[in-house]
C-alpha cells in the first residue's frame, strides 16, 4: 500500500517492523473470522441432519430443514446488502455473528431443558441462516481493503480463505461425526456456538472500522430503495459479475443436493454419521489442495478452465455415487471431486471483487449470495422429496444427468469466454478521458433520483 510509511527501502529503520505487521494482524484476524465461521458450518451441516434423520427418521424433513436454511439467506441477500454498506463491515460481522450464535445455541439448550419440536428446530435455524449470510456479506467485502493494508494479492487472500473453508470441509465434518457418536449431535451444536464468539472476539478487537469513502458518505443519505435499486442495476449491467452469478447458481443448485442426499448415504448404507462426515473430510482434502496451488500460482491459471473443470466436478461425483462403489473409491472420487472444485470459489471471489467499486461491494456480494441460496433451497428440498419418491441411486442419476446440461450452458455462455481481469483505472481514464470516473459515481446519481 502506498504511503510514506510503507516506503520500499533496502534498509528500513525499526520502526517499520511493527508497523507492517500492524498492518498485518487485521487480516489474520480476519482469517479467522472465516476459519471459525466456515468450521463452524461445517459442524452444523452434520449436526443438523443427523440430529432430524435420529429423531424424525425422515428424508423428507432432513430436506425441509436444508431447505429452510436457504429461504432467509435469499431475502437477507437481497436487501440486507444494503444495510452493511450503511453499517459497515465490521459491525455487520459481529452482529451478524452474535445472533447465528443465539440461535444455534438455544437447540441443544431446549432439547436438555424443556424438549425442542420440529417446528422450534425450524425456527432457530431459519433465524441462524437470516444472519449467516450479512456477515458472509462483510467479510467478503472487507477482504479487498484488509488484504491491500497487509499488501497480499487478492487471488491470494481470496485463496487463504478458500484454504480455511476447505481445512474446514476436511476436519469438521468428520470430527463431528466422531463427535456425534460419543456426545450426541446435540452436544455438538455447543462447539458450533463457541466457534461464533472466537469469531465476534477477533472481529471486535483486532479489525479496525474502515473509513467510509466520500462516495459512501454521500450513498448513505440515499433512499435505501434508490440504493437497492443502484445494486441490482450495477449487477445486470456488468456482464461478467451477471454470468458468473449464473454460474455459482447452477453450481450450488446441484451441490445443495448434497447436504441432503450425502446424510441419507451415509444413513443408509453404512450407518454410522462419521461415514458421511469422512466423505466430506475426503472432498474438503482435495479442495484444500488445489485452493493453496491458486493461492500460489492461481493468477496465472487460465480463468476459464477453472470455472468449467470445478463445475464439473460436481457431475462427476453424483454419477460415482450411483454406482455405489466401495467405500474406499467412493472416497477417493470425493477426493478428486474436491481436487476439481478448490479453485473455483476462490477465483469468483477474486473477480466480483475486481469488478465491483468499494462502495457497492455489500448490495453485490448480497445479491451474489441471494443467487446462491435461490438455487440451493429447491435443491435441497427437491432432493429430500426425489430421494424418498424415486430412490437414492435413481435420484443420483437424475441430479448427474440434469447438470450436465448446466455444463453445456456455461460452454456456451459468451460472457464467460474473456475473464481477464479489468484493466486499472488509471489505464481506462488515459484511453477514454470522457468515460465516467468510477461505475460507482453513476449509480450515486442514479440512486438520488430513486
Amino acid at each position: 500500500m502506498a504511503g510514506p510509511d510503507r516506503v520500499t527501502h533496502p534498509r528500513r529503520d525499526m520502526s517499520s517492523a511493527p508497523l507492517e505487521q500492524a498492518q498485518r494482524t487485521p487480516f489474520f484476524a480476519l482469517l479467522v473470522s472465516y476459519g471459525m465461521v466456515y468450521f463452524s458450518l461445517m459442524i452444523a451441516m452434520v449436526a443438523v441432519p443427523w440430529f432430524v434423520l435420529e429423531t424424525t427418521g425422515s428424508a423428507a424433513r432432513t430436506g425441509i430443514v436444508a431447505a429452510v436454511q436457504g429461504v432467509p439467506m435469499v431475502f437477507a441477500g437481497i436487501f440486507g446488502g444494503v444495510i452493511v454498506d450503511r453499517i459497515g463491515f465490521k459491525r455487520t460481522a459481529m452482529i451478524s455473528d452474535l445472533m447465528a450464535a443465539f440461535a444455534f445455541g438455544m437447540i441443544p439448550l431446549l432439547y436438555y431443558t424443556t424438549g425442542i419440536t420440529f417446528w422450534q428446530l425450524l425456527f432457530f435455524v431459519f433465524l441462524r441462516a437470516t444472519f449467516d449470510t450479512p456477515g458472509f456479506t462483510a467479510r467478503h467485502s472487507m477482504m479487498p481493503d484488509i488484504a491491500e493494508r497487509a499488501g497480499i494479492r487478492l487471488e491470494r487472500a481470496n485463496s487463504i480463505g478458500q484454504t480455511l473453508m476447505q481445512s474446514a470441509i476436511l476436519l469438521a465434518p468428520a470430527s463431528a461425526g466422531i463427535l456425534i457418536g460419543i456426545i450426541g449431535s446435540s452436544t455438538v451444536l455447543w462447539i458450533s456456538t463457541g466457534m461464533l464468539l472466537v469469531s465476534v472476539t477477533a472481529v471486535s478487537i483486532f479489525i479496525p472500522t474502515l473509513k467510509p469513502s466520500s462516495q459512501a458518505t454521500v450513498q448513505s443519505q440515499t433512499k435505501y430503495l434508490g440504493q437497492l435499486k443502484g445494486g441490482f442495476s450495477f449487477v445486470l449491467g456488468t456482464r461478467v459479475i451477471l454470468a458468473l452469478m449464473m454460474t455459482v447458481m447452477a453450481v450450488q443448485f446441484v451441490r445443495a443436493n448434497q447436504m441432503v442426499i450425502l446424510p441419507v448415504y451415509g444413513h443408509d448404507l453404512y450407518g454410522t454419521a462419521s461415514s458421511f462426515g469422512f466423505m466430506f473430510a475426503a472432498m474438503g482434502a482435495g479442495g484444500l489442495i488445489t485452493a493453496i496451488l491458486f493461492g500460489i500460482w492461481g493468477h496465472r491459471w487460465p480463468r476459464r478452465t477453472v470455472i468449467l473443470v470445478g463445475a464439473a466436478s460436481l457431475a462427476f461425483m453424483f454419477f460415482m455415487l450411483s454406482a455405489t462403489p466401495p467405500y474406499w473409491i467412493i472416497l477417493v472420487g470425493m477426493f478428486i471431486a474436491g481436487l476439481m472444485n478448490g479453485p473455483m470459489i476462490p477465483l469468483v471471489f477474486t473477480m466480483i471483487q475486481e469488478h465491483t467499486p468499494s462502495d457497492l461491494r455489500g448490495r453485490v456480494f448480497g445479491l451474489y449470495d441471494a443467487a446462491i441460496f435461490t438455487a440451493m433451497v429447491p435443491g435441497r428440498l427437491l432432493a429430500g422429496l426425489l430421494v424418498e419418491w424415486t430412490g437414492l441411486v435413481q435420484t443420483l442419476l437424475i441430479i448427474g444427468g440434469t447438470y450436465l446440461l448446466a455444463i453445456a450452458g456455461m460452454i456456451l455462455n459468451p460472457n464467460l469466454r474473456d475473464l481477464r481481469p479489468p484493466e486499472p483505472a488509471g489505464k481506462a481514464a488515459e484511453e477514454d478521458d470522457a468515460a465516467p470516473e468510477t461505475a460507482s459515481t453513476e449509480l450515486a446519481a442514479e440512486e438520488a433520483r430513486g
